[in-house]
């Protein structure tokens, strides 16, 4: 029994075997069909063996051959970099002789529809020059004598809607490099928090650093002549009501040294 089981597969494999060396021979068949045709038609191999060659190999026509890679036949498309405007020059033939001609392709160009998807980078707008304006800014300096002196520098700043705002906060920020020989008594640090003209009067409000100078009566005084010659530069401005942190008051100062500040202050207070 062993025997034959062993017989049975043997034969089993053996068939196996040439069926599947049929099936290939059937493939390989129909894949080279057309090399076999051709190569019985033109070596005249039935004629040769003494046989009459089938109509069906004299009537093979060998079929037009198309660009191939060896394996498959694969169409050849452009790339992303061959789009464009391509012109290509074909070979005719006419009756003068083989002549040139150019065939213009156009395509529309990847490149193109990216440029139309750009936007355009704004340019930064150029900020325009502030116009400037000179004012007259009351400064002191100390003489010889030991004497506070007034004395009338110039300044450029910018021009603006509210020139005496910016014109006194201008000289609260000190002497500037061309005032030589200057000086300033306004306490450090004062702020100006608002101003307005009415009848003549500017009314200006300082921040409460503005009420102690701390040095002497001449040095308040100069301190308030500062304020009030500046201001009456304006041909609007004929005297200065000081206000401390929105306040009116009759002194500012220390219980020690007041000064009076509760009426308006002209030129002719100094």
């Amino acid at each position: 029994m062993g025997g034959k089981k062993s017989n049975n597969q043997k034969t089993g494999l053996l068939l196996s075997c040439w069926i599947l060396l049929a099936v290939l021979l059937v493939i390989f068949f129909f894949v080279k069909k057309d090399a076999i045709f051709s190569n019985l038609k033109q070596t005249n191999f039935f004629e040769r063996v003494g046989q009459k060659t089938p109509e069906f190999i004299e009537n093979y026509q060998e079929p037009e051959k198309k660009g191939s890679n060896g394996l498959l036949e694969v169409e050849v498309t452009p790339g992303p970099a061959e789009v464009g405007s391509m012109t290509e020059v074909n070979n005719v033939e006419s009756d003068d002789g083989p002549q040139e001609i150019e065939v213009e392709k156009s395509v529309v160009a990847v490149e193109d529809k990216k440029e139309d998807k750009k936007t355009e980078t704004k340019k930064p707008e150029e900020k325009k020059p502030v116009a400037k304006t000179k004012v007259n800014l009351c400064f002191v300096y100390v003489d010889s004598d030991g004497k506070v002196v007034r004395k009338m520098t110039q300044r450029e700043i910018d021009k603006s809607d509210a020139p005496l705002t910016n014109t006194i906060k201008a000289l609260l920020k000190g002497p500037a490099g061309g005032d030589k020989n200057c000086m300033t008594l306004i306490p450090e640090g004062t702020r100006l928090l608002g101003a307005s003209v009415k009848n003549g009067i500017a009314s200006l409000n300082f921040s409460e650093e503005f009420e102690f100078n701390g040095i002497s009566a001449d040095s308040y005084n100069a301190q308030l002549m500062q304020i009030v010659y500046t201001a009456t530069e304006f041909s609007t401005v004929e005297s200065v009501q000081f206000l401390i942190e929105g306040q009116r008051k009759e002194y500012m100062g220390s219980e020690d040294l007041q000064v009076w500040i509760g009426s308006p202050y002209s030129r002719s207070n100094f």
